[in-house]
């Protein structure tokens, strides 16, 4: 395990890599000056993010995980997108609105893109070469590999309604960044396990699945966001630290996923320049 100022990097030999943007919840020590980061501090927003990361260790997963909370960095929005509306700076990428509404930057709500930008070069980035280097690992060593992201982006806004949400909302960028075989493997243990699900609807073209699928090349990527029930029961399971249970739907979904990546047909081979140069930017 290396830590790394944006979080930790796991690094196992398996052909899936485990990235979870959302996990993360430190708050620097500079923004407890303010009294509405203090009860954010210590909130989890992905509870199935945990659950995953335990399952990848169990497994020989890579693992490529947040440090800070989502509210201070969203590992998970493009650098490059303007702000949406005063409560959203940059689109997302560093709230200035907590999911409950709450401001975090007092009256104005506002925070200098000075600052953003900071957060940016510190965390931002390192997050994502720290990605793309493993996936270019990974891929030397399998001829196929696949990028499961797990997060909470509906979850963390205060303008989306979480009711009737299914249990498990897969994203593949309308279906170009992974093969076929792989969301129906992943959908068939999601409804095995007794849980719903929904391919490509409220997270169809979200950032991670946008900017790293390339299955073409061999190079597959999955977004996940559990909700409903199956989230509920994790935000429970969460709270034990010293007795948590093995979450046995994630344990079964890596193992699957795993046997399907090898049995994928041969993928023409991408070098790691190119792959690094296609994924060096927001």
């Amino acid at each position: 395990m290396q830590n790394m100022a944006f979080g930790q990097v796991y690094r196992a030999d398996s052909p899936i890599l485990v990235a979870t943007p959302h996990t993360g919840t430190a708050i620097p020590d500079d923004l407890l000056q303010h009294p509405a980061w203090v009860p954010i501090a210590g909130r989890l927003a992905d509870p199935a993010g945990i659950a995953l990361q335990a399952a990848a260790g169990r497994h020989g997963a890579s693992v490529v995980s947040a440090l800070y909370h989502p509210c201070v960095i969203d590992f998970n929005i493009a650098t490059d997108t303007g702000p949406l509306s005063p409560r959203l700076n940059r689109g997302g990428l560093c709230r200035t609105h907590t999911s409950r509404g709450e401001s975090l930057y007092g009256a104005d709500g506002q925070l200098p893109e000075a600052e953003v930008e900071r957060r940016v070069d510190r965390y931002w980035r390192p997050f994502h070469a720290a990605v793309t280097s493993e996936l270019v690992r990974l891929r030397q060593m399998h001829e196929n590999v696949l990028l499961l992201v797990t997060h909470a982006s509906s979850w963390l806004s205060p303008f989306r309604n979480q009711a009737g949400a299914s249990d498990c909302n897969v994203g593949t960028n309308q279906g170009a960044s992974c093969d076929r075989q792989l969301v129906s493997t992943l959908t068939g243990i999601v409804k095995s396990c007794g849980h719903s699900w929904v391919v490509n609807g409220k997270v169809a073209d979200v950032f991670c699945a946008q900017r790293y699928g390339m299955p073409e090349n061999g190079i597959h990527a999955i977004e996940v966001e559990i909700a409903g029930r199956w989230r509920a029961e994790l935000e429970i399971d969460a709270r034990d630290t010293v007795d948590r249970k093995p979450d046995a739907a994630m344990d079964a979904l890596l193992e699957a996923l795993m046997k399907t990546l090898r049995r994928l047909p041969r993928a023409e081979a991408v070098s790691a320049a190119a792959f690094e140069d296609a994924n060096g930017h927001a």
